[in-house]
């Protein structure tokens, strides 16, 4: 059956077009070139902890702590991979489902060109069958853009946590004492399941992981490594290049905008400034928002 005649047999049967593969196809390859790379990164870490695991001392251990650490590189590229492996294998069965259900609507417009000539006493019930394979066909590609929009704000929050947490670390360490700990920093918490599970409404936030701090003492870390990724992922988009001196400084100025919306009640009056007018120490603040979400 031509495309032509298949479209006139859907409409005899009141149902829209049917829908194209070649969005998901994209989605399958590109995620299995990614499930490749990731997998590439978790084998040759593995590489490098062997490598490193012959020597010892201050470099040795950080290298091993970079690999095998909890954000290390074998954990969250075997972690990633293991993910979009999946969501590639939940795509492919969409897709197979997609082709078997448009498949039957494809047989059933065949089947309308024929009644309209020969039996047109058949066309309510084969456009009763069509309306309800149709439906199924929307609730399933409904349900694939759910899928697929999950996936990308599940992939943008683990970025922006662990860009976070890199902002935490940089903020606590200079306050690292000789025996490892902290320069305490007690602060108070509104954060009603943090105070539950610790019998205290006291947080040292020095002393205390980013994973392991109250909501409110995560937020602000949040909320600028969250505008850094945004900034970033529009950038890359359009086709911006986000290593080059302009993009920085571009997207500085937007951190310290965001930054101070959500702080000028309490902003120091030299912070309170455009961002052309700060102080290159202050600058640089903003610009280390940028340069750690690019090295995520």
């Amino acid at each position: 059956m031509t495309e032509q005649a298949s479209a006139g047999g859907l409409a005899l049967l009141g149902v829209p077009p049917l829908p194209g593969l070649d969005g998901i196809d994209r989605h399958i390859a590109d995620l299995d070139a990614a499930v490749a790379h990731h997998r590439g990164l978790a084998a040759e870490s593995g590489r490098a902890h062997r490598l490193a695991g012959a020597n010892s001392g201050p470099a040795a251990d950080a290298v091993d702590g970079h690999v095998t650490g909890r954000d290390g590189i074998t954990f969250t590229a075997g972690d990633l991979a293991g993910r979009l492996s999946n969501l590639a294998g939940t795509l492919r069965f969409t897709r197979e489902t997609l082709v078997w259900v448009g498949g039957l609507l494809t047989g059933l417009a065949a089947l309308a060109v024929a009644a309209v000539a020969y039996a047109p006493h058949l066309l309510p019930r084969l456009r009763a069958i069509a309306v309800k394979l149709s439906t199924r066909l929307r609730e399933i590609t409904a349900r694939l853009g759910a899928l697929m929009r999950g996936m990308s704000t599940n992939l943008t929050n683990r970025r922006v946590d662990r860009v976070a947490d890199r902002f935490h670390d940089a903020w606590r360490a200079p306050r690292r004492l000789p025996d490892g700990t902290y320069d305490p920093r007690v602060k108070t918490t509104t954060d009603a399941a943090w105070i539950k599970k610790h019998d205290t409404d006291q947080v040292d936030i020095a002393n205390t992981r980013y994973r392991d701090l109250p909501a409110d003492w995560k937020r602000e870390n949040q909320e600028s490594a969250r505008v850094g990724v945004q900034l970033v992922d529009e950038a890359r988009v359009s086709g911006v290049d986000v290593r080059g001196e302009r993009f920085m400084e571009e997207a500085s100025s937007v951190v310290h905008d965001k930054w101070l919306v959500r702080n000028r009640d309490w902003a120091p009056e030299e912070q309170r400034r455009p961002y052309e007018l700060l102080s290159e120490a202050e600058k640089e603040k903003d610009r280390d928002v940028i340069r750690m979400v690019l090295g995520i």
